[in-house]
């Protein structure tokens, strides 16, 4: 079939706007779609190197390196960079040796999805070599953020030595300095009451590659606030008899005076409608008076360091109908 020029050139001209405009449509959703699923991004990622037996790594140069990555933008933008390392594969080498390690992209470790490594800078490592060593560190005392509610913060915290294992000179130096290792710190703010967590042991930059054990030390956190002492006078006492028993009673005195004794915030929080202040009848004898002791009882979730009764007994009289 043979088609003319002019009218091959007339029907290509004509809605020659709209063409146009859906081709720089086409071009933008092109572009678009490819920066969603073929994006780039650069991370710093550390250096680790697998174990060589009775070695340990003394140092790193770099201890870190830039891995480019490309993917879709939702997997780079997900990409949790604490979970990436890079594990490098050195010779068995003498004590005190160096080795520069090459390194490739299979050697880049926690990308998840399709995440493609491209690009690492610098692309070798100069890894210096030491006799592997133990010893026994101090943990200093976590630090404490924020502040509590009320109150003050008094921590206590388990073990107070840990084992490190790593490269014989660093350990030297460390124990020659009287090194503390450091802890993350314990966030008490806003807290109002006590508690128990763990913390992880943080390893100095220096140590680079260091095995602490354990890894983290259980810290005690006790808020502790103010005392707080409340009176209430004439306070009634109330009687708990058994069901179905005839006769009134009588209590002398029918009032106490209660002094209770707590944190502030939990003295505070105690309305008189709230406490049971009461004898049992069930104990009286029905003939003659009878001496009992007064029980208090606290509202639910409710603890006091002391709860004192004025008198703390009181008698107890059955009148016949």
């Amino acid at each position: 079939m043979r088609i003319e020029a002019g009218a091959f050139l007339r029907g290509l001209a004509s809605d020659l706007p709209w063409k146009l405009a859906a081709l720089v449509v086409a071009i933008i959703v092109f572009y678009t779609v490819r920066s969603r699923i073929s994006a780039t991004g650069t991370f710093s990622v550390h250096v680790e190197a697998e174990q060589v037996p009775g070695l340990a790594v003394l140092k790193a140069e770099p201890f870190e390196v830039r891995v480019t990555f490309r993917g879709a933008y939702a997997e780079l933008q997900q990409l949790n960079t604490r979970d990436l390392c890079v594990l490098l594969r050195p010779k068995a080498i003498g004590s005190g040796g160096s080795e520069q390690v090459r390194v490739h992209a299979g050697d880049v470790r926690g990308q998840s999805g399709n995440l493609r490594v491209v690009g690492i800078d610098p692309k070798s490592v100069l890894l210096t070599f030491d006799r592997q060593a133990q010893m026994m560190f101090p943990v200093a005392p976590p630090p404490v953020e924020g502040k509590p509610l009320r109150g003050r913060v008094e921590l206590d915290y388990a073990p107070h030595m840990v084992q490190v294992t790593g490269a014989r000179r660093q350990l030297q130096e460390w124990k020659a300095a009287d090194f503390h290792l450091q802890t993350q710190p314990v966030d008490v703010d806003g807290c109002v009451q006590s508690f128990t967590k763990n913390v992880d042991i943080a390893t100095p930059g220096a140590a680079w590659q260091m095995d602490v054990t354990p890894r983290e030390v259980s810290v005690k956190v006790n808020i502790s606030t103010e005392q707080s002492t409340r009176e209430m006078r004439e306070f009634p006492v109330l009687i708990a008899a058994a069901p179905g028993r005839k006769g009134a009673w009588q209590v002398l005195p029918p009032t106490v005076q209660l002094r209770l004794t707590g944190r502030a915030e939990m003295v505070d929080a105690i309305t008189p409608d709230s406490l049971v202040v009461m004898v049992d009848a069930r104990r009286a004898s029905a003939d003659q008076p009878t001496v009992l002791p007064v029980l208090v009882h606290l509202p639910p979730g409710v603890t006091l360091d002391d709860v004192q009764c004025v008198p703390d007994s009181v008698a107890l009289l059955r009148n016949e109908e």
